[in-house]
């Protein structure tokens, strides 16, 4: 016996309402996405120690960093719909997905606090201000220091994100009609990410230099489109 289709579902069992929200979340990551992946051109050829330290005093760049925490929260208010959508094994398959999403955003949401308040709010602003020569090499130390630690939290980030891109995609894949298309959505994405994880666990951009159109371009196009699929299964929940 095959599984149930998303278009099973009993309406006691999904909110249109929230599935409608996680909908216009999603489009909202879209639009988030685009931010976090452009702004950084703006200060680019920041590539020394001191203009890097300088780089607080930009409201843009301190802006950018907010951005990534709204956009975390509506990843994983989007996110938690799909999950609601299915049944049986692939509801199963889908929820450990959306643990790797919630663990995404809970490290994401780590690096960024502390590249605002850590980074930029105490080393960078102590290493300028500070007149004692001692607590400036002090302040510079933690700097080249936290570049390992970053490196390590953007290496969970990269896992649980890829882990929650396959877990959907898998778990779409056993329905059928627009439900599977956006499931092999969710396996292209995945499978586009992988240069990248692979850097992140070799230590450097050979691969993924060459895929950096992905989150400038692909995914916010993933996401729209996402964003558009959950809205009309909010439409399919209301008529079931």
């Amino acid at each position: 016996m095959g599984l149930p289709a998303a278009s099973d579902i009993k309406p006691e069992r999904v909110s249109p309402v929230f599935v409608k929200v996680a909908s216009i979340c999603a489009i909202l990551t879209g639009v988030s996405t685009i931010a976090v992946h452009w702004l950084p051109d703006l200060w680019i050829n920041a590539t020394t120690f001191e203009s890097r330290v300088q780089l607080r005093h930009n409201a843009i760049y301190m802006g950018r960093f907010w951005i990534v925490l709204i956009h975390c929260v509506l990843v994983v208010i989007s996110m938690a719909a799909i999950p609601m959508l299915l049944r049986g094994t692939s509801r199963l398959i889908a929820m450990f997905g959306f643990g790797s999403y919630v663990l995404f955003a809970f490290v994401e949401m780590l690096r960024t606090s502390l590249s605002i308040f850590a980074v930029n709010r105490a080393w960078r602003a102590g290493y300028e201000t500070s007149a004692d020569e001692i607590q400036r090499r002090a302040f510079r130390s933690a700097l080249d220091t936290f570049g390992g630690v970053n490196d390590a939290l953007f290496f969970l980030f990269f896992v649980a994100f890829t882990a929650g891109l396959f877990c959907y995609g898998i778990a779409l894949l056993m329905n059928s009609g627009t439900d599977q298309r956006i499931g092999y959505l969710f396996l292209l994405w995945g499978i586009l990410n992988l240069p990248g994880l692979i850097d992140a666990i070799l230590g450097n951009e050979s691969l993924g230099a060459s895929f950096d159109w992905v989150g400038r371009y692909f995914q916010p196009i993933a996401i729209l489109l996402i964003g558009l699929w959950l809205w009309n299964a909010s439409n399919r929940c209301r008529a079931t």
